[in-house]
């Protein structure tokens, strides 16, 4: 209960934030229309390709081809628009003015390491679908850590690209390397904020299943679509709020963990607890015993 109070107390924190600088949350709605419009653009002209075949039934030297180029595609779309909302936080947290623009000029000038990034997520993602299709249960499983893992030791990879302007490789290294440095609290708080996140995606389900009870008992489709199209809206601007916390909270713990200062909007004592080192939790265990 006490990670979980921590956490809510960093997404109310990261919602601060959010309120002082609104337009961060245009960033995941763009990102959401955009892979929308790829997704459609990639997979009609395939569908008529291909006589409607699925990217796993088509031969394997298109397939595979095929598999990556959506892959890339679609990361692509999402690491350039967080990159943008990066930039947009990481001044907020320095006390200045942002905007759409500023955020999406700042990805436009570090594109080809977004492009390059992007090149190494997408490989990295069709390998481990591959295993995963190729393997039985204990592969799938297998795949499923490996994957766990990679995203956990890449999570600092775009504040690293956009703040600290490095390359994918370093970028990558360096956040492999600030994961080391500290302790599972990090992973603990991130998973907590997505916990607390989930709670209200859970109302907000409640209130389409509602819909369908009411217009099942009262047999009143009006009354019914209102309150299913309430439940709808009510759940996208969640997902929108949800995705901009998270980009939020992840520069927010970058720039504590790179400089030891506390972002500006963040309980110190709040965000602290969210990142230990090994060393303090190891001594903390020692005391106990």
């Amino acid at each position: 209960m006490g990670t979980f109070s921590q956490s809510w107390a960093l997404a109310k924190d990261s919602y601060s934030v959010l309120r002082r600088t609104p337009s961060l949350a245009l960033f995941p709605i763009l990102s959401a229309i955009a892979t929308i419009v790829v997704s459609i653009s990639f997979f009609v002209p395939v569908f008529v390709v291909t006589g409607g075949k699925s990217l796993e039934k088509i031969r394997p030297e298109i397939g595979y081809p095929l598999t990556f180029l959506f892959y890339f595609l679609t990361y692509f779309v999402v690491i350039f628009f967080n990159s943008a909302m990066a930039a947009c936080a990481y001044e907020s947290f320095q006390g200045r003015e942002t905007s759409l623009s500023y955020g999406l000029s700042v990805a436009g000038r570090r594109i080809g390491a977004i492009l390059g990034w992007t090149a190494i997520a997408a490989t990295v993602g069709v390998i481990l679908k591959t295993i995963s299709e190729r393997s039985g249960i204990i592969g799938t499983i297998v795949v499923g850590i490996v994957g766990f893992a990679w995203n956990v030791a890449t999570y600092f990879v775009v504040p690293v690209i956009v703040i600290d302007q490095g390359s994918p490789v370093a970028a990558v290294k360096k956040s492999s390397s600030l994961l080391k440095r500290t302790w599972g609290e990090r992973l603990v708080a991130s998973a907590g904020m997505n916990l607390a996140m989930m709670l209200l995606f859970f109302v907000g389900f409640a209130i389409v299943i509602g819909a369908l009870v009411i217009g099942s008992v009262t047999e009143s489709l009006p009354l019914a679509i209102a309150v299913g199209g309430f439940g709808i809206l009510y759940l996208l601007v969640v997902a929108t709020v949800a995705a901009a916390l998270q980009g939020i909270f992840q520069t927010a713990l970058y720039l504590y963990a790179e400089t030891g200062n506390v972002p500006s909007g963040f309980d110190p004592a709040m965000i602290q607890g969210a990142f230990a080192t090994k060393e303090g939790t190891i001594g903390k265990l020692r005391n106990r015993f």
